[in-house]
């Protein structure tokens, strides 16, 4: 009997010596934990939380280093943001001024009287132009509000496509045909899509904006035809094209290379078309060489 007690005794003192080992080392390591913890809360992201894998708090330091990892990626993109949204606030500021002041002046020139009447509609024809180049910034920006907001809704139905791109290009020609000849290829037959109309004409709008700001050529294809159970969607020119290097990048949000599409534009027209035609569960791509144009191409579920 005394040699059992006296091996309990014995076994009670290593767990006693074990557990007050291992409350050392735990309290080592949680000071060593909040120490990292502050330099965290102080801004330092890049700081990490080492301990022991068999820890008794390793699983809660692991947790707390995804979470600051999870910070530290929120950051990034809360600063790529403010940037993207600094850069948009500036391009837009630069665009619409230009136009506005060139309105107000050809305006100006007419009131004031310092152009015959011969000269007049000439003066109100360019005032026009500049108008709908305001029109179109403004409806730019309000549709990408809309997308990063999350407050566009579609509202998809059967729409005779066909029918529907004759009409918008028919709005097209009066702006274009004194730079561009066309040559139009839409089947007479009916070519019904699951779309949201409002989308799909600014899908339309955009491509040929891009066009008439950027292509220097002077012909226009816009072609419609079915393929695989899609509808293929394919607008060219042929003009001065894209260099290799920028194609990566056409679509990304604010994205203006020099040779990509020229300095004009705010950069959301082409990523508001990917946005709109994701939501499609279409697909859209370009093929382009310098000094031969671009071809731009949607494909849309049927």
């Amino acid at each position: 009997m005394m040699l059992v007690l006296s091996i309990i005794c014995l076994l009670l003192a290593v767990v006693c010596l074990l557990l007050i080992v291992r409350l050392r080392q735990n309290r080592r390591q949680i000071a060593q934990a909040m120490v990292v913890l502050e330099n965290i809360g102080e801004g330092n992201l890049d700081r990490k939380i080492v301990v022991d894998e068999n820890s008794d708090i390793a699983a809660l330091c692991f947790r707390l280093n995804e979470i600051v990892s999870e910070i530290k990626q929120q950051l990034s993109r809360l600063r790529v943001s403010e940037n993207e949204y600094r850069k948009l606030i500036t391009s837009l500021s630069h665009d619409v001024r230009t136009p506005l002041a060139s309105l107000i002046g050809y305006l100006e020139a007419i009131t004031d009287g310092l152009v015959t009447e011969a000269e007049q509609q000439e003066y109100l024809r360019a005032a026009q132009a500049k108008a709908f180049e305001l029109e179109t910034y403004i409806d730019t920006l309000f549709e990408w509000v809309k997308l990063e907001s999350g407050e566009r809704h579609y509202h998809f139905e059967a729409t005779d496509i066909s029918e529907l791109l004759r009409e918008i290009i028919s709005e097209w020609i009066p702006r274009m045909e004194q730079q561009f000849s066309f040559d139009i290829q839409i089947p007479e037959k009916e070519l019904s899509c699951m779309i949201d109309t409002a989308a799909f004409r600014r899908i339309i709008d955009n491509l040929l904006e891009n066009c008439l700001k950027h292509s220097r050529g002077n012909r226009v294809t816009i072609r419609l035809f079915e393929q695989d159970q899609q509808v293929r969607l394919e607008i060219s020119d042929n003009g001065r094209g894209i260099s290799e290097q920028h194609l990566p990048r056409i679509f990304d949000r604010l994205y203006k290379g020099d040779e990509a599409r020229g300095s004009k534009g705010n950069g959301l027209g082409l990523a508001i078309i990917q946005e709109l035609v994701t939501a499609h569960h279409g697909e859209i791509n370009v093929c382009s060489k310098l000094g031969e144009g671009t071809k731009f191409y949607v494909t849309l579920p049927k």
